[in-house]
């Protein structure tokens, strides 16, 4: 989404309108990850965007209209370490990359 100036990823928590005289409004009540990782960002050469969840900022209300895009924020875990609040999007998730072998447990990416 585009708040303040600059992108960031956020979960959206609902939607609501408000009317201001004629005027309608519908807004979004979201929570913001932190920006990315940039050493991360960086050694991969922009590729990997790992980021926090929540972040500092925590809870705000923006116009919907600032919400520019629809991604999964998939849990990202470092190797040796236990699962942490950290994040990467993928933007066009789907089954379709995910196939099956004979043995049911084992799903191949």
């Amino acid at each position: 989404m585009l708040y303040n100036g600059d992108h960031h990823y956020a979960e959206v928590l609902y939607f609501f309108v408000v009317h201001k005289g004629d005027i309608q409004h519908t807004l979004a009540t979201v929570k913001t990850f932190s920006p990315p990782n940039l050493d991360l960002l960086r050694e991969s050469y922009g590729i990997l965007c790992v980021c926090r969840f929540p972040s500092k900022e925590g809870v705000v209300v923006v116009d919907a209209k600032c919400i520019t895009d629809v991604v999964g924020m998939v849990p990202f875990h470092w190797l040796g370490h236990e699962g942490g609040k950290e994040f990467f999007p993928i933007e066009k998730m789907s089954l379709t990359s995910i196939q099956t072998t004979e043995d049911d447990d084992t799903v191949l990416l």
